[in-house]
């Protein structure tokens, strides 16, 4: 039997996995799967934390029953800018609402009429108006929006600390889960923005505890140390930091790509950079870190739909290409983008795709140059000089096509991949060893 293993739910925005390492933090173990999406009440999609927890449950079930290892240590990591608000009896009181829900923009004008100027609060935020992506005003919605359903609200969880609460019934709230551009911290004054005193909604909230905090629960008279939850893409930024004191930067890729550069020389914003997408999230210590976003998953798995279509290819064939530098030859006009985004800048793109393509080859190649324009435009937002190293993790780590067309943007930096990374789960383990 191997034991002293510790065991990871990563829950991410489109899949769900887990990981089991040995005392090396080598993988013994996982699985990844996708929970299906639900409907909030007004019929948006939600995301279905029934599911999420089902699958929690028995997976930990089966794996504490084995007689292959002995699992002494738990954690979770989680996507941000989510909430599970609970009731008096500690139930669940409304969809875990997404992201990307609409809300009337009236909601949001109220909001900066009250506690603006919009620019000044930004700053203060390190975050540009998002909506519901500052997962801190969909508090503000349901107070003024939905108060009898607000009323009923007892404590409101992020993600990650839901995902523990599951296991070890103890609340609480940490560093990394409220940096997701939650609009709920003030980086000046280095505690909970003034509007969160001010509606009172920081009473909702648990105690604040530093991420490496742990809790010890006995399961078949076994005791198992509980980690409290963790950002994922800041635990997969953890990975890197705890590698040394050499500048990066870390591409952390999935639905999102979050961009880190845990080294820059200022760490707050001026309004110019927030306008251009640079936001602040924090390390495990509560320490700011430049950060910028690009929602390169969604784009790209929306683009790669449309081509898998239009050149009538099998579904995920896109993930058989090897990289072929003839592709990029003259091919392109420098100056003609062919693609449209639903989500991203749309400044120098056409009004619609332009398929206008020899094979799906090509047309996926040029896809991928342009997402990577827009991707150093953000990196050029977050770095001063862009330092030596780049390193890639997550979904695109493994992306031959993505990982040669960087290595052309970026030819004087060292790119870095792990393919089939797993550093979110992988900064959940580390951070239990970590000195409290």
């Amino acid at each position: 039997m191997i034991k002293d293993c510790c065991l990871v739910f990563d829950v991410g925005k489109t899949n769900q996995k887990y990981f089991l390492f040995d005392p090396d933090f080598k993988i013994l173990k996982r699985e990844r799967i996708k929970v299906q999406k639900i409907k909030d009440e007004d019929g948006h999609k939600a995301e279905n934390i029934a599911g999420i927890e089902k699958w929690m449950k028995d997976r930990f079930d089966e794996l504490m029953q084995s007689e292959a290892f002995e699992i002494t240590k738990v954690n979770f990591s989680g996507f941000g800018a989510t909430w599970v608000h609970l009731d008096k009896d500690d139930q669940i009181i409304t969809p875990v609402y997404d992201y990307h829900k609409e809300i009337a923009g009236d909601t949001f004008n109220l909001f900066y009429e009250n506690y603006g100027p919009e620019a000044v609060f930004a700053s203060q935020t390190g975050s540009k108006n998002l909506n519901m992506l500052n997962s801190g005003k969909q508090l503000y919605w349901l107070k003024t929006k939905r108060p009898k359903l607000y009323i009923k609200i007892k404590c409101s969880l992020h993600l990650p600390q839901y995902l523990s609460f599951v296991f070890t019934g103890e609340k609480f709230t940490e560093y990394t889960s409220i940096g997701c551009h939650t609009d709920l911290w003030n980086y000046e004054t280095k505690q909970y923005h003034q509007w969160v005193k001010s509606e009172k909604i920081d009473l909702l909230f648990p105690p604040i505890v530093q991420t490496n905090k742990t809790v010890v629960k006995n399961f078949n008279q076994r005791e198992i140390i509980f980690g409290v939850g963790i950002h994922d893409s800041s635990s997969a930024l953890l990975t890197y930091l705890l590698k040394g004191k050499e500048s990066f930067i870390l591409l952390s890729t999935g639905t999102w790509c979050i961009n880190f550069n845990p080294f820059s020389d200022d760490s707050l914003f001026d309004k110019t950079q927030i306008n251009n997408g640079a936001t602040a999230y924090m390390k495990v210590d509560g320490s700011p870190v430049k950060s910028s976003r690009l929602f390169l998953g969604e784009e790209h798995r929306l683009k790669v739909k449309k081509l898998i279509k239009h050149f009538k290819k099998p579904k995920y064939y896109h993930r058989s290409l090897e990289w072929n530098k003839a592709w990029t030859g003259k091919t392109f006009p420098a100056s003609k983008n062919h693609f449209h985004w639903k989500f991203l800048d749309n400044a120098n793109a056409p009004a619609q795709d332009d398929l206008d393509f020899p094979d799906f080859e090509t047309a996926y190649c040029k896809m991928m140059m342009e997402l990577i324009d827009l991707l150093k435009e953000q990196l050029d937002v977050i770095c001063e000089t862009l330092p030596k190293k780049i390193y890639i993790d997550g979904g695109f780590s493994d992306n031959k096509i993505f990982l040669a067309l960087l290595k052309k943007q970026f030819p004087s930096q060292k790119i870095k991949a792990k393919p089939a990374s797993f550093a979110c789960a992988l900064g959940a383990a580390q951070i239990l060893g970590q000195d409290q």
